[in-house]
């Protein structure tokens, strides 16, 4: 052991052998810096929440996954043609979304980044999981948006909620709220309440009968001691 220990320590003070070139380090250090935080006008805003809401319906979804191909960068598509993506082995991870709530984690002047919630259908018995989205502008004027990345974060808390709505034509609700917010109970739970109040008339007849019952046997004592005194 004490071998090892001085082989180590000699490793560790003397890592280059006698004789041989050192590593040296040349240039100035990388600083990374925050892009500019850009705001989006209302026009910008919806075109880019509408390629997120198709995205999430159509290639998330797997609901005519076709139709989300011209949705996405060529950095998330990966050099998959056309009729590849049609067979939907695509690399977006799946997810069965019956609606979605989407925030704003950034704005910079090249990305826009979405926490988006999504919860399930209720015959998957998946819990509401949270997605990381960023979209990156393009075309002429850069005036469109396209799904540059997609990956989950964790699971929300809360019970697996009941259905939510979705928007027209299928594409999920994507409405601002909180994603940390917990999902609302399952329809039993709300049952609870009404099961709790029914109980209380049975917990005050059984209050009365044993004090009925307690003061009989009180009694009764009381009489057998009078009769033996």
């Amino acid at each position: 052991m004490a071998a090892i220990s001085a082989v180590v320590t000699i490793g560790v003070l003397w890592p280059t052998a006698p004789g041989s070139p050192r590593e040296t380090f040349g240039g100035e250090a990388y600083v990374y810096e925050e892009p500019d935080v850009v705001e989006l006008t209302r026009v910008e805003r919806a075109k880019a929440l509408s390629t997120a809401a198709n995205f999430v319906t159509h290639a998330v979804a797997r609901r005519k996954v076709e139709l989300a191909y011209d949705l996405v960068a060529p950095s998330l598509k990966g050099g998959i043609s056309r009729s590849e993506w049609q067979t939907a082995n695509i690399p977006v991870v799946p997810f069965p979304v019956q609606d979605a709530r989407w925030k704003i984690e950034y704005s910079y002047e090249d990305a826009l980044g979405l926490q988006v919630l999504l919860f399930p259908t209720a015959r998957s018995n998946l819990r509401p999981s949270v997605f990381a989205m960023e979209l990156t502008p393009t075309g002429h004027g850069k005036n469109r948006w396209l799904v540059s990345s997609w990956a989950p974060t964790g699971m929300a808390g809360g019970a697996v909620p009941a259905a939510g709505s979705t928007g027209t034509g299928g594409v999920p609700n994507l409405g601002a709220i909180d994603p940390t917010e917990k999902a609302p109970l399952a329809a039993r739970w709300l049952l609870a309440p009404v099961a709790l109040l029914a109980l209380v008339p049975l917990i005050v007849i059984a209050f009365y009968v044993r004090s009925w019952h307690r003061g009989r046997q009180a009694a009764a004592t009381y009489a057998r001691h009078d009769r033996a005194v």
